[in-house]
């Protein structure tokens, strides 16, 4: 065959050639490309999302909302579960209860002991009225049996203080002061002293004895059963300073130095 009649053939095979050259490369370029479009998108979606940042008004908004107390009603009765750092003080303040109603609604005995998760019962609108019994009718001429009067007080009190919250703080400033003895003791008449000649004189308290206690507050207040108030515009105790606590007789019966 003259090389004029295979002129056609070698043209017609050098452009299917390149055709198909250009198809493989066409394909191998789109083919990284998908693979980098995919690894872009598995990137994205193994990112993690970034938890929004709150504001410190919005973290005080919630932690007040979880240690908030659990207080609810059941069977008309206000049930409340004590939580830490609550004392009867407290508790009765918040339902505007005296201490002696809740006392007496939970037979407690001493109004310094509480536990953390303890349920008591808030008497709201007063303790309920007893259902008086009907008196037992006689049936013999027998005397009435004797009843027993109240015994005389024996052992003797452990006064003493105990502890000074606050020192500096007008507000959250308070001496606490604990009758380790097995009686009840009067505090008429007794003072609290500090270094600087400020006194506080006691009124008509009595301080139950096994461990009872009673904290006397700088601040202004409502004296009640285990809380009393001196209603002062400034704090009283500062560290370092010594508390002294004197009897009627002016004896000396604590001293404290505040830490």
């Amino acid at each position: 065959m003259s090389l004029r009649r295979m002129l056609p053939f070698i043209l017609i095979n050098i452009l299917v050639s390149a055709v198909v050259v250009l198809g493989i490369l066409y394909w191998w370029e789109n083919r990284e490309l998908v693979a980098e479009e995919n690894g872009v998108a598995e990137t994205a979606v193994s990112t993690p999302t970034a938890t929004p940042e709150l504001t410190f008004e919005e973290a005080s908004q919630q932690v007040t909302a979880d240690t908030e107390p659990e207080t609810f009603s059941d069977t008309n009765e206000t049930i409340h579960v004590v939580q830490a750092g609550e004392t009867l003080g407290i508790i009765s303040q918040r339902y505007d209860v005296s201490i002696e109603d809740v006392m007496t609604a939970n037979g407690l005995t001493n109004p310094n002991i509480l536990s953390v998760g303890q349920r008591l019962v808030i008497p709201v609108g007063g303790l309920p009225t007893p259902t008086p019994q009907p008196s037992p009718t006689p049936t013999s001429d027998a005397p009435p049996p004797p009843i027993a009067t109240e015994p005389a007080l024996e052992g003797e009190a452990q006064v003493e203080i105990t502890d000074v919250i606050g020192a500096g703080q007008l507000s959250a400033e308070a001496v606490q002061i604990v009758n380790n003895g097995d009686r009840q003791i009067a505090l008429q008449g007794w003072q609290l002293v500090s270094e600087q000649g400020v006194v506080y004189t006691f009124g008509q308290v009595t301080l139950f004895g096994g461990g009872a206690g009673i904290l006397i507050h700088s601040t202004s207040g409502q004296d009640r059963a285990t809380d009393l108030y001196w209603n002062r515009d400034t704090a009283v105790w500062q560290p370092g300073d010594t508390v002294t606590l004197r009897n009627a007789d002016n004896e000396v019966q604590s001293t404290y130095v505040i830490p």
